[in-house]
């Protein structure tokens, strides 16, 4: 059997029960939680037939149109479909995810998780400040999140996304004087990526926000 069937096939065996759903024909798996997802991507290498394995967490707080690998993790090692121990290796490898998975589901199941990774960040790029005045502010902490989004706006910016980024810091740091107005703000981002994702949105309650 072709190695990409035979990928698909064992990841559709394992992880649709666990409520898993296949992007489209890609080798991403992903659970849906309205606002954040969990996802399993079965990577191609350049240099030889078989797959890596990584899992990782995407939410959708900043518009976006594929998915983005917040906080991953990835198997090892490589497996090497030229192997004969190809099918076994990956069997193992597809149930490894299916459990780090499910330890991502459970430990990002409440903001305060997300709040707490973003925190422990020690380099500040622009995301992780971001991402952390977002969380900050959903937890109610409006001092930490002024100081996050006041770091993005003082800082001094060429490329046209961190200019994109800086302007959306501005807004929210706007909003954050109106709780209502800033959980609509964010219901809106996140209605818009899951739109330009192609994912289900009729159903109000996958994207309910924490309260």
């Amino acid at each position: 059997m072709d190695h990409n069937k035979l990928i698909a096939k064992n990841a559709k065996e394992t992880l649709k029960p666990l409520g898993f759903v296949r992007s489209g024909k890609s080798r991403i798996w992903f659970k849906d939680n309205g606002w954040w997802a969990v996802l399993i991507e079965f990577q191609p290498s350049s240099f030889s037939k078989g797959t890596y394995v990584n899992i990782a967490v995407n939410h959708f707080l900043y518009e976006s149109s594929g998915w983005t690998f917040h906080i991953s993790k990835r198997l090892s090692p490589f497996a090497d479909a030229q192997t004969d121990d190809f099918e076994s290796t990956l069997e193992s490898m597809v149930s490894q995810a299916a459990a780090v998975a499910q330890e991502l589901q459970n430990k990002f199941s409440s903001v305060k998780a997300f709040f707490d990774y973003y925190q422990s960040m020690e380099q500040r790029t622009i995301w992780n400040s971001l991402y952390a005045g977002i969380f900050s502010a959903l937890l109610g902490n409006t001092k930490k999140a002024k100081e996050s989004f006041q770091i993005i706006c003082d800082d001094v910016y060429s490329m046209g996304w961190e200019l994109a980024i800086q302007s959306r810091a501005k807004d929210l740091m706007f909003l954050l004087q109106d709780e209502k107005a800033f959980i609509n703000s964010l219901h809106g981002t996140i209605l818009r990526s899951r739109s330009m994702m192609g994912l289900e949105t009729a159903n109000g309650n996958l994207v309910k926000l924490p309260e």
